[in-house]
């Protein structure tokens, strides 16, 4: 949601260096738009708990097989819809408005297609991007500007399992040989050394998720809650850090580097919360929101390229209380998109991962014999 303010909020709405003299609201609203891409490296660490923590937890009887299959299912079941969508957007945009893909508006909105970055609709750069190879070796897929962080989470989900297994574990009962162990420490190297280093600088960033894991349950009641407050403190300095770039280089602390621990400390307290301490409506909207979010971050942003494109296009609006309405009744039209996507194809991810499963598992059929 943070990702998606912030990408509708750039392209509707004037920048704040343009208004000259703003109010508190404006410029606390402007505030709280600008966290986008700080929501990715909170993110990345929900993910290193989630999917780390799942690796972690399995590692004795890791399989490959179903860990493939629970991952490509989860990335490509939105993916692939995704990219159609992008690919009919942008074909609509190239029709009525060639200049927006050619990077005319990347100065106006702060984001979408760039002159100075290659674009490219093509279905090689598609098939590229459905094998997670975007920012390494083709663009991303049209106007899907968001997708750069699902290359990003793939190598990540596959450079866990090969460092973990190189550390050591047991398969089929009997501990990995030495061998085994080596070729997936090495393999790991080859992997990380072949990455970008935006990717392998947001891999340390992802790791900490495990650290979360590792302290899940481990904290008692007042630990858990001085640990939470200490977390809500530090991780709201470490967002205002991020938006000081004078400060960064004085200290010279990445500042994802800085959000990510911070984040990473708020989540051992949260993990380590009794349940009843999380009011039910937050626990209630959390789940909500968490289900289409996927959905959300990949379909969002051709959306808000038509928007501006057909709406905006002739300027901005200033915030206003007209613009503001604007942007609400936007953000909210985005949001409905976001949840009808996640009906019509990410809750159906479980039953294509059964289904997948169980074709791949299925024994083979034994001939029967002649009579």
């Amino acid at each position: 949601m943070a990702v998606c303010a912030g990408h509708l909020r750039s392209a509707i709405l004037m920048d704040h260096a343009s208004l000259g003299a703003s109010s508190w609201g404006q410029k606390i609203f402007y505030l709280a738009t600008g966290f986008g891409h700080q929501a990715v490296m909170v993110f990345f660490v929900l993910s290193g708990l989630f999917v780390g923590g799942a690796v972690l937890r399995h590692r004795d009887s890791f399989s490959w097989q179903k860990y493939s299959i629970a991952r490509l299912s989860r990335l490509w079941v939105v993916l692939v819809p995704a990219l159609v969508v992008t690919a009919l957007v942008d074909w609509w945009i190239s029709s009525h408005a060639p200049g927006v893909l050619a990077g005319s508006h990347r100065a106006v909105w702060n984001s979408g297609p760039s002159p100075d970055e290659p674009y490219s609709a093509s279905l090689s750069t598609a098939l590229l991007n459905l094998l997670f190879l975007q920012t390494i070796v083709a663009p991303v897929f049209g106007s899907n500007g968001p997708l750069w962080s699902l290359a990003n989470e793939f190598w990540y989900y596959l450079l866990l399992p090969l460092c973990v297994l190189a550390i050591g574990g047991r398969a089929n009962g009997n501990a990995r040989s030495l061998a085994t162990r080596i070729a997936m420490g090495m393999l790991a190297l080859l992997v990380l050394s072949w990455l970008p280093s935006g990717i392998r600088d947001g891999y340390f960033v992802w790791l900490l998720g495990l650290i979360v894991y590792h302290f899940a349950g481990r904290l008692k009641p007042a630990a858990a809650r001085a640990t939470t407050a200490s977390g809500v403190l530090l991780f709201g300095a470490a967002l205002m850090y991020s938006k000081t770039g004078s400060l960064q280089a004085t200290l010279a602390i990445p500042a994802d580097f800085a959000v990510g621990g911070t984040f990473c400390l708020l989540c051992i307290g949260l993990v380590n919360l009794r349940r009843e301490a999380v009011p039910s409506w937050l626990a209630k909207f959390a789940h909500a929101s968490s289900e289409f979010s996927y959905s959300l971050y990949l379909l969002h942003f051709p959306l808000v390229m038509l928007i501006a494109t057909v709406f905006y296009r002739s300027g901005k609006l200033p915030p206003d209380a007209n613009g503001l309405l604007q942007f609400i009744a936007w953000l909210g039209v985005l949001l409905l998109l976001g949840a009808l996507f996640w009906y019509v194809f990410e809750r159906r991810t479980d039953a294509i991962r059964r289904w997948v499963t169980l074709r791949v598992e299925r024994p083979p059929l034994t001939p029967r014999p002649s009579p």
